[in-house]
């Protein structure tokens, strides 16, 4: 087959990765519509792969030691009217050109990849799915279920810690990890009522500080002074999150 266009039609898109040494390079993740890349800062973009079996790409990660690995999750597990089901994770070695799917995640485990995250170091790759929080420890070839509950819905490592790990999910939940996403406990947020969808993320200059932003009364903001433990009020009533 030729392409023959259009090169304008990618999809709802959920996922940017900006290359870490060339800025102008950089991928997008889009449901319905697989991957994209740039090589000119955004100016004109390419499809990547078209045959990926899954093209409702939901979240990806570069590895930090690597930049021509990169892993997309597959499937909307955020419980929209329009999501997608997806097909496991997949995972390039030549910077996008082609994809393969990661055969362990080939199951309805990894049906609604929600969010990847990998450490600083690149050995420990986690997954945000709705049956809970996977790790891989090999390059994504095994994985093992960490977390089995509450439909997490995003999870990040510290910036420069490979040891610690946050993560957030429905119900006004949250959950940490101190040794790279071995185990999870349970955050704290004092006073909280009623809440739904929690994402979360670390403050890159001064990673004690965790910052969630919360599902409820339009929209609220709660803070983290040691690093994702407990959680109290900042603000709301900006409503943006809206309805």
């Amino acid at each position: 087959w030729t392409w023959i266009g259009p090169g304008n039609i990618g999809g709802r898109i959920r996922a940017i990765v900006i290359h870490p040494s060339t800025p102008n390079t950089m991928w997008i993740g889009s449901v319905s519509g697989g991957i994209w890349k740039t090589t000119d800062g955004g100016a004109s973009w390419s499809i990547q792969d078209d045959f990926m079996a899954n093209m409702a790409v939901s979240t990806m990660i570069i590895d930090p030691t690597n930049s021509n690995t990169l892993y997309a999750g597959t499937g909307e597990g955020f419980y929209n009217a329009d999501g997608i089901r997806g097909a496991g994770i997949f995972k390039t070695t030549n910077g996008g050109t082609t994809w393969t799917q990661l055969a362990n995640t080939n199951n309805s485990n990894f049906y609604y990849v929600n969010r990847l995250a990998i450490s600083p170091d690149g050995n420990t790759i986690l997954a945000a799915t709705r049956s809970g929080i996977w790790r891989s420890v090999d390059d994504g070839v095994t994985w093992t279920q960490e977390l089995a509950s509450s439909y997490p819905l995003d999870v990040n490592f510290h910036p420069t810690d490979s040891t610690k790990a946050i993560a957030g999910g429905w119900g006004g939940a949250a959950w940490y990890s101190t040794n790279g996403g071995d185990t999870w406990n349970t955050a704290t947020f004092t006073g909280l009522v009623g809440a739904d969808r929690v994402e979360v993320a670390y403050a890159p200059g001064s990673p004690t500080t965790v910052y969630a932003s919360i599902d409820v009364n339009g929209g609220e903001i709660w803070k983290s002074a040691n690093g994702g433990q407990t959680y109290s009020f900042v603000s709301s009533g900006y409503d943006y999150l809206g309805g």
